[in-house]
């Protein structure tokens, strides 16, 4: 099972947020995930730097560890913003880098403040949420296409194909990500994690397929003969993202070593 670390990049410094990173690198974390969020009130931080800049610059300054965002709000940016956001992270990772995408949260949910402050348009249905998404999808596999219209000749174009995974909590947005996804993350308290994640497998068939869940930063799920991920293992998980809570401590983060 690979194991990847998650921190809230709004609850450290530049600097610290460095040390973070080659921590986790040196530790053997398969990959470091950051947020997207526009305000640090919705992840308990006094600020939130802005992703796609953010992992453009741990892009430039580490070397080894995978870079993902999780998850990217469908609804924050216009689709072809996060088309060319993500193909420059890219670039500069030299093709380290996952994108994780999501539909992003309902009106009556705690992190529709931050869309609320600005007067952006949040939809009313999951349906319609999960249209907005489908759409993203859409114009990725236009912008990112070898046979591509003329159109985008001179916009961005990944050289190594940038993997997907959706954040999901439905069976519906698994199924999504089955079909037109690298892979899915659900977290894992979710109490219908088993189904949720089984509908993601089922629709994604035999090809090569990330079945990934969070939790929050446990030494003991480092152990892969504990109870929990033997459990997840045998739900077919193959990836685990260990979010830290609070300010990331580089420290602790390099104790833990997964190697």
């Amino acid at each position: 099972m690979i194991i990847d670390l998650q921190v809230n990049q709004g609850q450290c410094t530049w600097p610290e947020l460095w040390s973070v990173a080659h921590a986790a690198d040196r530790a053997g974390y398969n990959t470091l995930w950051i947020a997207d969020h526009l305000s640090g009130s919705v992840m308990n931080a006094p600020s939130m730097p802005e992703c796609f800049a953010t992992l453009g610059a741990l892009a430039a300054v580490t070397r080894n560890i995978g870079l993902g965002s999780l998850v990217v709000n469908a609804g924050l940016r216009d689709p072809a913003i996060v088309a060319n956001a993500a193909a420059t992270v890219q670039e500069i990772s030299g093709g380290r880098f996952i994108l994780g995408l999501g539909a992003g949260a309902s009106p009556s949910s705690s992190f529709a403040a931050e869309l609320n402050a600005i007067g952006a348009d949040i939809p009313a249905t999951m349906e319609q949420r999960h249209k907005r998404l489908e759409h993203v999808l859409d114009v990725l596999d236009s912008m990112w296409s070898n046979s591509r219209n003329e159109k985008f000749a001179t916009f961005p174009l990944p050289q190594d194909s940038i993997p997907r995974i959706l954040g999901v909590n439905s069976v519906a947005l698994a199924t999504l990500a089955g079909k037109r996804c690298d892979g899915v993350n659900i977290r894992a308290s979710h109490e219908r994690r088993g189904e949720i994640l089984r509908a993601a497998r089922d629709a994604a068939g035999d090809r090569e397929f990330m079945v990934s869940v969070w939790d929050w930063f446990d030494e003991s799920l480092l152990d892969e003969t504990s109870d929990a991920r033997k459990q997840l293992a045998n739900e077919g998980v193959n990836r685990l993202i260990l979010l830290m809570r609070g300010a990331p401590d580089a420290a602790r983060i390099e104790d833990s070593s997964v190697l």
